[in-house]
């Protein structure tokens, strides 16, 4: 009798573990998934004591010091994968030479986004050239959008070159703090499961 009580219980845990397996699985397939449409915008506004100003170019709208860039790409709901382009760019200045920076694609895989840079007018080149991390108490995500808050975006090394010849003064390192992102990216309706 034990023996068929004890039998009993194990059917009923696999039965449960097999229920509860299928709907973690379901609610994996809402969350993680491929990449999918996404509007949405970024700002830009330079970390402290960078010794650098910041202005936007090609109609990039700029408030208070910042630089607010629009874009609209792909992601992910588990940040695993995408891409997004933004539109207009930026010029860092300082000491009479400025970097302008165009092209600028977020790429969530490698948690780096890469953009088109000229040193005081010259021949563009496209580089890394910024990396950046993810952490819940910057980075949210919902069914609606995603959104990040107060996140560090540190100057690539492969840009470093460039932003040494044109700022050999900076305050900024390759590795260093060089903005404070702010910016969302709303899902297509309809392109997300309901929760």
């Amino acid at each position: 009798m034990a023996i068929l009580t004890t039998l009993k219980k194990r059917k009923r845990l696999l039965t449960l573990s097999l229920l509860s397996a299928t709907a973690l699985s379901a609610l994996g397939v809402a969350l993680v998934g491929p990449a999918l449409p996404v509007t949405g915008s970024g700002t830009f506004c330079l970390a402290k004591n960078t010794g650098l100003a910041l202005t936007g170019t090609q109609g990039a709208a700029e408030k208070e010091g910042c630089v607010a860039l629009p874009g609209k790409g792909n992601l992910s709901m588990d940040l695993m994968s995408g891409e997004i382009p933004l539109k207009g760019g930026m010029r860092l200045s300082a000491g009479g030479h400025r970097l302008d920076v165009t092209g600028l694609r977020i790429r969530v895989p490698s948690r780096t986004t890469t953009a088109d840079i000229a040193v005081d007018g010259g021949a563009r080149s496209s580089v890394t050239f910024l990396t950046y991390g993810i952490s819940p108490s910057h980075v949210t995500v919902d069914h609606q959008a995603a959104r990040a808050r107060a996140m560090n975006l540190k100057l690539a090394e492969p840009a470093g070159a460039a932003f040494r010849k044109a700022f050999p003064a900076a305050h900024v390192a390759p590795g260093g703090d060089l903005f404070v992102f702010d910016g969302s990216a709303a899902f297509t309706p309809g392109g997300v499961p309901a929760p």
